[in-house]
Formats: structure tokens, sequence, C-alpha cells
């Protein structure tokens, strides 16, 4: 899996690069030689290192990126002839997409290689003299500075034995990928939805718990439930969203540093994706006790039987809407 230290990130450099003119509206894309990267290498740098954040995938056996990929190990002008046939390649669906560029690199960092292909939308590109490679990377510098949601679809890869690994950012699809793009890399996804929903039920259990003393109890309490209930309201997860869903204004850097930390050990940082309903927490009956000493049970199938709302006066008002009452 393509994941870097600090370290590793700050040793990263560029051994080749080019681009090429895509989804232009033309049969062909616009096909460079040499697009020399000159000053812009650590700015480039800095859009590959964004990749990190993204969703981890492998290569599917037949992936035609991967073999290309793979030829592209030949040397310099390997490196160009297979960056042209995966312009050709991602150039083929022409009707969807804004005009761009498409942005092959090889990047090394200490005894690593890695490989990075960058999607970027600029309609400006296409008004530059085709010889003026130059021109173009600057104006691209200069889009991407001004927006970055140009940068539209980006994987960071590392071929191994076995194939390879990947780490995509796709803006049109977060919690995931496109279908379009998935097959254009021809990959499956590291980790499905069931997995993901759990990994997150236990770093959520975790940081709570390690924050028990300094957190609420509106927090503390009835983890799993609080967690079903935000999963049923906004089924897409996002890291910054759903903590501050959960956490709210109780969400200090420490807390956050917790919940991070918990996320990265099990290698789902970064990861977007839609909660699987099945594999959320099965959190039983709920259980109630008013401050006179009530009991309250309320089982999953009768949970909206029940009513809980603070009045103005700070009391609460319990209200359970039943069809018959039995003493016990």
């Amino acid at each position: 899996m393509p994941l870097l230290t600090d370290a590793k990130k700050a040793d990263l450099r560029v051994e080749n690069f080019i681009f090429h003119v895509v989804h232009h509206g033309e049969a062909e894309p616009v096909l460079f030689d040499s697009t020399p990267i000159g000053e812009f290498e650590p700015f480039f740098i800095g859009r590959v290192v964004e990749t990190l954040r993204g969703n981890r995938f492998v290569f599917e056996e037949r992936s035609s990126t991967l073999g290309e990929l793979r030829s592209a190990e030949g040397g310099p002008a390997a490196f160009v002839e297979a960056s042209k046939a995966l312009a050709r390649q991602f150039h083929k669906d022409d009707g969807r997409f804004r005009r761009g560029i498409l942005m092959v690199t090889t990047l090394a960092t200490g005894p690593r290689k890695l490989y990075s292909l960058i999607k970027y939308d600029h309609e400006r590109v296409i008004a530059f003299d085709v010889v003026d490679a130059g021109a173009a990377l600057r104006a691209v510098v200069t889009g991407l500075t001004e927006s970055a949601k140009a940068l539209q679809k980006s994987a960071l890869i590392e071929l191994d034995a076995d194939g390879g690994s990947l780490v995509v950012l796709d803006r049109s699809k977060p919690t995931g990928i496109t279908d379009f793009f998935r097959d254009f890399l021809g990959v499956r996804r590291l980790h499905g939805e069931a997995e993901l929903t759990q990994a997150v039920t236990r770093t959520l259990v975790r940081t709570v718990r390690a924050h028990a003393e300094e957190l609420p109890a509106e927090i503390t309490a009835q983890v799993k439930q609080r967690l079903v209930r935000i999963a049923e309201g906004r089924p897409d997860f996002d890291a910054d969203r759903f903590f501050g869903d959960y956490f709210g204004v109780h969400g200090t850097d420490a807390v956050r540093a917790t919940f991070d930390r918990h996320l990265a050990g099990q290698g789902f940082d970064g990861e977007g994706f839609t909660f699987e309903a099945t594999a959320l927490p099965n959190d039983g009956p709920r259980k109630y006790r008013t401050k006179e000493g009530v009991n309250i049970v309320v089982p999953e199938a009768a949970r909206d039987t029940l009513s809980i709302e603070t009045q103005p006066d700070g009391s609460t008002l319990v209200t359970i809407r039943t069809g018959h009452v039995t003493e016990r």
C-alpha cells in the first residue's frame, strides 16, 4: 500500500513527468513527447501527497493500466510511450467529461518507486499552442492554485509482485470511485463497506473510552446507539463530518488526534464510504432510568413508540405510545 511517513514524503522526487491533453472534443488526445516539469516539481509533489488521503484499491489481474505501468519501467522512452497509451485509453469516453490534461509521473522515495496519474480539468489548456507545453504547465499551476476542485481524479500507485496497490481520490464520488475511473484503472476496492463500518465503530468506542472523563454524558452514554442514528441520518462517511456530527463542540484537538490515531492504526485513515447497515452495531434494547428511579426498557422493534423531549422548564417529558398496557 503506497503509504508514506513524513520522512518519505519529504524525500519524494520526480523521475519522469509528462502530460497529454484529453477530453477536448476531438477523436484523439493531444500527445506530447516531452513536458519538462522544471520549477514546478515541488508543486506537483504536493498534489501527489494529497492523494494519500484517498481510498485504497488493488489492481484486477487483467488491468490494462497495470500493464502499461509495467511497460513504463523500461526506461524514459518506454515511459513516454506508456503515458501516451494511457492517455488514449483515458480519452475514449469523451462525451461526459470536461476537457483537461492527464498527468503521468514516476516518483521515488528511497528505494521505493511510485506512479501518479492525475486528471486535471482545465478549459484554457486547449488554447495554447500544443508545442508550448511550458505555457500550458504554468496555466495548470495557476488553475490549481485558484481551485483545488480542478484536480478531479488522482491515483498514487505502487507496483508489487502480485500487481499493485493504489490510493485513489475521485472528486465525483468521494465515498469510492466512479465507474469510469474504476474501469480505466482496472481496480477493485481493498476494503468492503462492512469492514469499514466495523472499523469506524471500533475507532469511536476506543476514542470515547480514552476521553471518558472529559466528555459529557450525552457523548459517552450509548455510543453505539448514537453512531447508528448518525449513520442512518447521514449514510456516507467522511471523517471530518462524522467527527463533527458525533462530538460537536466537545471534539477537541486531543479527541480528534485519538480518533485519527485509532482509524490510522487499522489502516483506514482517509477512507470515504457508505455505511453498511447490516454491519452497524446491533445495540439491542435501549435502557433509560429517570431521576425518580423509573426504569424504561425499549426493544429495538418498538423504538418509534418512545419520544423524549426536554421542556422549557428543564424537565423531560417521556411519551410512550401503545395499544395496550399491562401491569406486572
